[in-house]
This record gives C-alpha cells, structure tokens and sequence, in this order.
C-alpha cells in the first residue's frame, strides 16, 4: 500500500511531501504560533483631556500596536456610555506594525470629573480584552443654583417662594438670556436682574394657593446663547386627609402566601370626616377599613390574597371620602410573588 503523499507548490513546479511530514510542519507552525504569541500593546492606555466645556467633542487616537511574533487580530472594540469609537483602519496587525484607534466624547449634558472606558478585544491570549480611558473635567456653560427646585410639601391655600441663580460660567462679556418658559399654571416664575449685577438673571418661582392636592412637578426651561438649560420643580400639597404610608410595598411575597400591610387616614380638620369605600385596580388585593376615631383617623387593612399567580404585582388603591376637597385618595400598590424574574 502506497503511503499517502501531499503535493506543495513550489514556484512554477512542486513537490510531493508525505502527508505526515506535511501535518508535522502544521503541528510545529501552531507550536511556533503558541509559543510567540501576538501582542497588544497600548503605550498610553489613559488620555486626561483636563478640562473641556460643556457640548464639546474631545477627541483622542489611541495606538494599537503589536508587540508580538505573529499576526495581532482585533475582535471587537466596545465603550462605555458618552463615547463613539471609529474603527481602526486595520483590525490584522503584522508583528511590529501599528495602528490608530479614533476615540471622542460628547460632552454634551455632562458636568464634573469624567471617566469612559473603552475595552479593545483581540486574540492577545494574555489580554484579550484591554481597556483605554478617557478621562477629565467637564465645564458647564451656564448653571443653576439651586440645580432644582424642591418645594417639599404645603398645605393646600397657601403658597411658598424659591429663588433661583442663573449664572455664565464661561467668563465671557456676551451672555444673554432669551426665553423663560414653564408648564404649570400654579407655578408663576418672574425674572429680574442679578442682585450682585452679574451677567445672567434671578428667577423668583411662586408657587401659588390654586395648586391642588398632590404631588406636583415641572420644568423650568431657559434659553440663552450659550445653551438651553432646564430645572425641575417638585413638592406635594397636602389637605386636611393625609396617609401613611403614601404608598403600599408588598416585597417580594413567597409563592402562594399571602401578606398584610396597614395604612393610616387622618383627618386634620375640625370637621368629620367619613370614608364610604375602600377599591382596588387589582384583584389580587383587598382592603378593610376600621374606625379608630369616627370622624378623625382610620385604620386600613390592605391584603395580599393567598394564591396570587407569581410576577410582578401592581395596582392602586382608591379610598373614597365625603370630604369636598378630598374626594378620592388614591395609594399605588407594588411587590414580587413567587420566583418570578425579570
């Protein structure tokens, strides 16, 4: 039996080798391969940008290079959120040759002291995944002081002032603001000149007696040459019936068991007032309600059915009263049955 042969070119002839000389020469390429592996190698794996100002594109070429005996390949390149990598001119790297890998950041919306990471996956067997970082500081253009507005929380008819700074922090002469604008009708927002005489403005925010009961939230949008600028506004107006807790959390309930929470109703005025019934949005929960003190506060037994199939569980409570001001309190129910996930 003749043993089997594998024929290898040679120029314009060829020659007929063995085909066990022939997997030979295979086993000592991977050998060879194995034993002077690819390389990455990063010579400045981290670029501080310093400082850079808010909306700007700070932009870096960080050199990949190969510092190994045999061919470097680059996989995959990934960021962390705020980047945008272009990808390099060659992802097959010779030993010893190079190649740049285009990073930039929008700083738009940023503000602070920032790093991003970005992970460069190659068949390097002793880093395939190496990470570069941009780091630095991102300086606002224009600034609110307070960043928000919290009202906390007021009595329903009365009203309550904030003030608000709005200041240039890019130290030009050429700042202006244009529009002041907000949503809310119960919120009124007045612009005058900086005490201190500073370029920028003072926005006094009223809230005003109209705003009704419950929580309430909107935005303060300013435009101005340097860029748009927006600050949320928040609190709660209470009334005279008041719950606590303001919402109901059931956890995470074991499978086919069930579970009881309380809720507290108060009355804070002079006059009686009484609940004529308690509702949920789920079926899964019910509600009891016991008077502690006719007229004044009120015990609420919320529960959690036996049985209740597994998931995520959501609803709300809807506690109807007599009351002229406070009609229907609502409370938003939440929780996990069982082993469910996701």
């Amino acid at each position: 039996m003749k043993a089997s042969k594998l024929r290898v070119l040679l120029g314009t002839g060829s020659l007929v080798l063995p085909l066990a000389f022939a997997t030979s020469l295979a086993c000592a390429q991977t050998a060879f391969d194995q034993a002077n592996p690819p390389r990455i190698e990063i010579a400045n794996p981290v670029f501080n940008f310093g400082t850079a100002l808010e909306g700007q594109h700070v932009t870096h070429d960080f050199v990949i290079k190969n510092s190994g005996r045999t061919e470097l390949v680059i996989t995959n390149v990934r960021t962390s959120c705020g980047c945008t990598v272009a990808s390099p001119a060659k992802q097959h790297l010779s030993p010893g040759e190079s190649v740049e890998l285009p990073v930039t950041f929008d700083t738009s919306f940023q503000k602070g002291a920032k790093v991003r990471e970005i992970t460069i996956f190659t068949n390097d067997p002793k880093s395939p995944q190496t990470i570069v970082t941009l780091q630095g500081t991102v300086k606002l253009l224009v600034e609110a002081d307070p960043s928000e507005i919290n009202f906390d929380k007021v009595r329903f008819g009365s009203a309550a002032n904030r003030e608000l700074i709005i200041s240039d922090l890019t130290g030009g002469k050429d700042f202006h603001i244009g529009s002041i604008t907000n949503s809310n009708s119960n919120l009124k927002v007045t612009r005058s000149p900086r005490p201190d005489g500073k370029p920028g403005a003072r926005l006094d925010v009223a809230l005003l007696g109209s705003m009704p009961i419950g929580p309430f939230d909107d935005t303060i949008d300013v435009v101005s040459n340097r860029r748009p600028l927006q600050v949320h506004v928040f609190g709660q107006i209470t009334g005279d019936l008041n719950l606590e807790p303001a919402q109901i959390s059931f956890g995470i309930v074991p499978h086919g068991e069930s579970a009881l929470r309380i809720l507290k109703l108060t009355n804070d005025s002079a006059k009686p007032v009484q609940v004529t019934a308690v509702s949920s949005s789920n079926q899964s929960v019910d509600a009891r309600v016991e008077p502690i003190a006719a007229g004044k506060e009120y015990k609420i037994t919320v529960e959690l059915r036996k049985n209740t199939p597994d998931g995520q569980l959501r609803g709300q409570l809807a506690i109807k009263t007599d009351s002229p001001t406070q009609a229907t309190l609502t409370v938003p129910f939440y929780g996990i049955v069982g082993s469910f996930e996701g």
